[in-house]
C-alpha cells in the first residue's frame, strides 16, 4: 500500500471519528496511534566539501593543504535504515523514481564533468518516530550486483558506474589529479569473484557499512562527505586505476570508507573517516 493510500484512509477514519457525538479521549488515543502508524518522509542530502567549501569539479580546488581536481564524484546508496537512541534501527524505503532510484539503491551524483545533470538526495519513507542516526551502505546490494545492466532501470543501467558481470557495479567512482595529468581514479567495487554466468560470490565485498550518530531530522538531514579527510595520508603516485587490492598508495583511499583492504570487510578497527551528520 503506498503512502497516498494510507493517507486517504487515515482522513477517512479522521473524518469517521470527528462526527462522532459520543467520541472522547480514546478516539484522541486512536488518532495518535494512526498518526504513528503513518509513515514520514525521509530526505538525506548529500554533499561534498574540500577545505569547508562545496565541491566544484572540473576546477582546481584547495583539499588536505593540497591544490586538487576533481573529475568524478558519484556513489550508490542503499540499505539505508534510521537509528532509535535504544540502538534498534527502522528501514527507510526508498521511493522509485526510475532516474536517480530505483530497486531501493540511489544514485548520488556530485560531479558535472562526465554528466551535466547531478543529484543530491536520496529520498523514501520510515516509520513516524523520533530518531538519533541513521545507517547506509556505498554500493550496490549483493542481490543486484551481478545483474545485466543493460536491462535494468535508471540508476541501475549506469555504464559509468559498472564493470561486469564478474565485478559488477562500482559502489563508488571517485577521479582526481594533484597536477592535472596525472589522474587516480578511485573505484570501488567488490572483487575477488566467482560462479559464471553471474558471478554471484565475491569474497571481497568492499560495501561500506555506514553509521552516523547524533539527533537528525529524517524529514530534512544533511549528509556530508569531507574530502579533505579522504586525501589525507594519500601520496601521490603514478596515473592508474586505484581500486581494492592495489596496494599503495591506494589503500588509505579504500580506507577512508572502513573497509580492510585485504578483505574487503567494513573493519570495526578502522574508523570510516569521510561521512558526517551535518
Amino acid at each position: 500500500m503506498n503512502i497516498f493510500k494510507k493517507f486517504y484512509i487515515f482522513l477517512s477514519i479522521l473524518g469517521i471519528v470527528s462526527c462522532d457525538p459520543n467520541s472522547k479521549s480514546d478516539d484522541n488515543q486512536t488518532l495518535a496511534l494512526l498518526a504513528l502508524a503513518m509513515p514520514q518522509a525521509v530526505n538525506l542530502n548529500f554533499e561534498a566539501l574540500a577545505n569547508g567549501q562545496s565541491l566544484v569539479t572540473g576546477s582546481n580546488i584547495t583539499a588536505d593543504g593540497r591544490t586538487v581536481q576533481f573529475r568524478d564524484f558519484r556513489l550508490y546508496i542503499s540499505e539505508v535504515k534510521l537509528v532509535k537512541a535504544d540502538g534498534s534501527t527502522a528501514d527507510v524505503t526508498l521511493s522509485t523514481d526510475n532516474i536517480w532510484q530505483s530497486n531501493g539503491v540511489a544514485l548520488v551524483d556530485l560531479e558535472t564533468t562526465q554528466t551535466s545533470e547531478t543529484n543530491t538526495k536520496v529520498t523514501g519513507t520510515a516509520p513516524a518516530g523520533s530518531y538519533t542516526g541513521v545507517q547506509f551502505s556505498v554500493g550496490v546490494p549483493e542481490a543486484l550486483n551481478h545483474l545485466d545492466r543493460t536491462s535494468q532501470t535508471a540508476p541501475l543501467n549506469n555504464g559509468a558506474m559498472y564493470w561486469s558481470w564478474t565485478g559488477g557495479y562500482k559502489h563508488s567512482k571517485i577521479e582526481f589529479t594533484y597536477n592535472g595529468t596525472d589522474w587516480t581514479s578511485l573505484h570501488v567495487g567488490s572483487t575477488t569473484c566467482s560462479g559464471a554466468p553471474n558471478y554471484g560470490n565475491c569474497s571481497k565485498k568492499f560495501r561500506a557499512s555506514i553509521s552516523l550518530t547524533g539527533q537528525i531530522s529524517a524529514s530534512n538531514q544533511k549528509v556530508s562527505f569531507d574530502v579533505d579527510k579522504l586525501l589525507n595520508g594519500h601520496t601521490f603516485g603514478a596515473m592508474g586505476m586505484c581500486m581494492p587490492g592495489t596496494a599503495a598508495p591506494c589503500d588509505t583511499l579504500v580506507q577512508a570508507f572502513g573497509l580492510n583492504i585485504t578483505t574487503g570487510s567494513v573493519d570495526n578497527s578502522i574508523t570510516q573517516r569521510v561521512f558526517s551528520l551535518k
